[in-house]
């Protein structure tokens, strides 16, 4: 394994099973090791700072759940926060090939396309999916449909601020708001 000096953790093996008991510091040392680089990159590649928080909390969740699954193992030399860059651009490249940016962001010359089957099939496990419904519930009635609105319905933001009566901005700041505080009630469900 690396060797490479951790703030927490003295090896990435050490940061690896912290991240698989669910610590919470493992959690936040991932997130603002990772999200730095990663909202650069997504601004220097047709988005926004909204866009690259977007896309980081997909990725990221999609890696924990994977983690979490036992779909990922650390190999040997790998960095984690450099695998979870890798889950975070591809959702990005994802939702710039998406119908919903397709008018304002140009595709890059070359696209990995995203593997949605080991996410799919780590959302179907009986216990993160209660964990999340439980979260969802406990979101306040507007919150949890703006949730689910954009990330399960697939509507924009436009379309939620319609059904809302609300500006395209309050809504993404609003859904941003929601997402954060969905995570927090989960890491709450999910760690008891």
């Amino acid at each position: 394994m690396s060797t490479r000096p951790l703030p927490i953790y003295s090896t990435e093996q050490d940061f690896y099973t912290a991240l698989s008991r669910r610590d919470e510091r493992a959690y936040q040392f991932l997130y603002t090791e990772s999200l730095p680089s990663f909202r650069y990159w997504v601004l220097t590649n047709s988005g926004s700072e909204m866009d690259a928080e977007d896309a980081f909390q997909k990725g990221l969740m999609s890696f924990l759940l994977n983690l979490e699954t036992g779909s990922y193992q650390l190999q040997a030399g790998t960095r984690i926060t450099t695998v979870v860059f890798e889950y975070c651009k591809r959702v990005w490249l994802t939702e710039l090939k998406s119908s919903r940016l397709r008018t304002r962001a140009t595709m890059p010359d070359t696209v990995d396309m995203v593997d949605t089957a080991d996410v799919v099939k780590d959302l179907e496990r009986l216990d993160i999916v209660q964990a999340v419904r439980q979260s969802l519930g406990q979101l306040k009635d507007e919150c949890r449909k703006v949730i689910e609105w954009f990330y399960v319905e697939d509507l924009s933001l436009r379309e939620i601020a319609e059904r809302l009566g609300m500006k395209e901005s309050s809504v993404k700041s609003k859904r941003y708001d929601c997402a954060e505080k969905l995570k927090t009630f989960y890491l709450k469900t999910a760690n008891q």
